[in-house]
Order: structure tokens, then C-alpha cells, then sequence
């Protein structure tokens, strides 16, 4: 695995937006597939430049598995931040409803993130083309966050809205610390402590 560059903000972004199309993170924001169609890439495209700036982004060599991860000294995923990555165009790209389902998504998480004190690594997004899925590729790019945290002894967290990736990353140390139903689905978020 590597770090993503720049040049390959497209092809990572391409990566999630295939990966997420049914996820329920990109179903809560459009249920519309015609707009998660047209929408889902740039909404994804935000999360790859906020890795590319705050954070770390990484793939392999064809960008045909991300994973953006935010290390401790990053700090706070503000709302400043994601301004200046563009968020602020979420009601002209999903409709107001839309924007209004995030900001729902985003307060019935946060109490999750709340519950890890002090410095973490934050897994947030991680995607692989189907295509690719079933070659390991995921499990290294989350291994590339543990590893690195281990080393540090600080947890990891993260979200994700099904049951086989909350199975997914049990089989790598991560537990449920709370879940909440937003719009019929269920988001969980996880911790791993330091082993």
C-alpha cells in the first residue's frame, strides 16, 4: 500500500463512489439513485481532498482500493474544514432534504466519536472496486491505521452502516461502542483499542 497523490484524487474518488453505492452512508444522503448516480462521486470527491489535506489517503498502485485515514496530530474533522473542501455545495448537489439527512447522520455519530479520549486514529472511509474485493486489499488498508496506532499504543475509530463490515472489522479488534437508526438504517461506530 502507498500514499494516494493528488493526480490520483480521481481515480480514489472513482474507487469510493463505486464501492459506496449501496452502502447506507450514500443512501441516506440520495435514496434517489438517479442523484446518487450523478451526486455520489462528488460527495465522495470531498472526503478524498479532506484526506489529501488533513489527513493521509491511501491505495495501491491503481487507486482500486482507498482508505482515508485521519492520524492524531490532524486534529478535529472540523466543519471549517469541510467547508473548505466544498461540503458547503451539499444542498445544490443533494437538495436541501439531502443536506439535512447528512447533518442527521453526522449528530447521530458523533456521540460515538465522543467516547475515544484523547489522541486516535479515524478510519474515515475505506472502499474497494468489486472487481478487487476478496484479495486482501481492505484488511491492509486498515492494517496500515492499527499499525500504525499500535506502535503509538492510541485507538482507532471509525463508522460504518452494515452488519458485514461491523463483522469485518470485529475480526480486527474493533467493538461497537453505540449505534443508532437514522432514515431505516443502523450506523454503528467502533473502537479498537491499542494492542
Amino acid at each position: 500500500m502507498q500514499r494516494i497523490r493528488s493526480d490520483q484524487a480521481s481515480a480514489a474518488t472513482e474507487t469510493l463512489a463505486e464501492a459506496f453505492w449501496d452502502d447506507p452512508l450514500l443512501q441516506i444522503v440520495a435514496p434517489d439513485e438517479r442523484t446518487r448516480r450523478a451526486s455520489g462521486p462528488w460527495f465522495m470527491g470531498r472526503t478524498v481532498e479532506y484526506g489529501l489535506r488533513w489527513g493521509e489517503v491511501w491505495g495501491n498502485d491503481d487507486a482500486s482500493a482507498i482508505a482515508v485515514w485521519l492520524p492524531p496530530e490532524s486534529g478535529a474533522m472540523g466543519m471549517g474544514r469541510m467547508l473548505r473542501v466544498g461540503i458547503g455545495a451539499l444542498p445544490l448537489k443533494f437538495g436541501v432534504g439531502g443536506a439535512l439527512r447528512v447533518l442527521k447522520a453526522m449528530s447521530a455519530t458523533e456521540p460515538f466519536h465522543k467516547t475515544v479520549h484523547g489522541p486516535h486514529w479515524y478510519l474515515v472511509t475505506i472502499g474497494t472496486r468489486q472487481a478487487r474485493q476478496g484479495q486482501g486489499l481492505g484488511s491492509a488498508l486498515v492494517e496500515v491505521g492499527t499499525s500504525r496506532a499500535d506502535a503509538a499504543r492510541v485507538p482507532c475509530y471509525l463508522e460504518t452502516g452494515t452488519q458485514t463490515n461491523v463483522d469485518f472489522y470485529a475480526k480486527r479488534g474493533f467493538q461497537v461502542v453505540g449505534h443508532a437508526e437514522v432514515e431505516g438504517f443502523t450506523l454503528y461506530g467502533m473502537v479498537r483499542p491499542p494492542r
